[in-house]
């Protein structure tokens, strides 16, 4: 068996279920963390310590609903807000911060890709500051039309100077894109975090992989173990038959690939 930091999506509320279930790390969201007042925040850091967990990695620096390229995206009130973001979940332990944002992100012609690179730009900025990376995430075309791939973003990074910028695989997108597992090797330093839900059911349902929902995922895992991987596997759910029977079934799943979470 391989020790690896297993990981599951959540909230707030799940913090005590995610760790019961067995999992290293909850990964949460940045918006939700910046709904929270000041007090909130101090509870929600006492309770991720008294729970076992780490919240390393958070997701969406940027509100989903909002789209760089807009006219009336205000770049001064989101220079702000990811500056503020920042500094709160870095008080709860993160590390990471992954930019999927397919909507927000996507852009046409040399004023809104500028546009584009200005705010990430920005954002890694202020990531930096608490040392926070960045997680360029490599999406599909259905979604977004721009960072579709590991090799686009590495080239973006080198391009760009980007100091604190990395990327994931998400195991979704990462099929739909037709990559190659090939990929995992060659960009192994790279790639610092990994999402994996069902990728068989239609978006945007996500549901907890498991041993028995037909899926094959033994090429994945086999390509994890095999780049001796370091970073955190988390399930990104969001549809469930039973919560907290589903999480078991994740962590099982793992197990039947000779993976096991480190406080196993």
């Amino acid at each position: 068996m391989v020790r690896m930091r297993t990981g599951f999506f959540g909230f707030v509320k799940d913090i005590d279920a995610i760790a019961r279930a067995g999992y290293d790390c909850i990964e949460m969201h940045v918006k939700e963390i910046m709904s929270l007042d000041d007090s909130s925040c101090v509870d929600t850091k006492k309770k991720i310590r008294d729970s076992g967990l780490t919240a390393e990695v958070f997701d969406n620096p940027l509100p989903l609903d909002k789209i760089i390229a807009d006219p009336i995206f205000d770049m001064a009130f989101y220079t702000d807000y990811v500056k503020k973001a920042m500094g709160r979940i870095a008080e709860l332990g993160a590390r990471y911060v992954v930019y999927g944002n397919g909507k927000t992100r996507s852009a046409s012609g040399s004023l809104e890709l500028a546009k584009n690179d200005e705010m990430l730009a920005r954002v890694c900025k202020a990531a930096e500051e608490h040392n926070i990376t960045i997680l360029l995430e490599p999406l599909a075309s259905q979604i977004c039309n721009r960072f579709l791939s590991v090799p686009e973003i590495f080239e973006y990074v080198n391009t760009m100077g980007f100091r604190n910028m990395k990327t994931l695989v998400d195991y979704r997108w990462f099929l739909a894109g037709g990559h190659s597992f090939r990929m995992l090797y060659d960009f192994a330093d790279f790639i610092q975090h990994v999402h994996i839900d069902n990728p068989d059911l239609v978006f945007p349902t996500r549901k907890v992989p498991n041993s028995n929902d037909g899926h094959d995922y033994s090429a994945l895992f086999s390509a994890l173990k095999k780049i001796c991987y370091k970073g955190i596997i988390a399930i990104e759910a969001n549809t469930f038959d039973d919560f907290e029977g589903d999480m078991k079934k994740g962590l099982e799943l793992f197990a039947t690939h000779g993976i096991i979470p480190y406080k196993a």
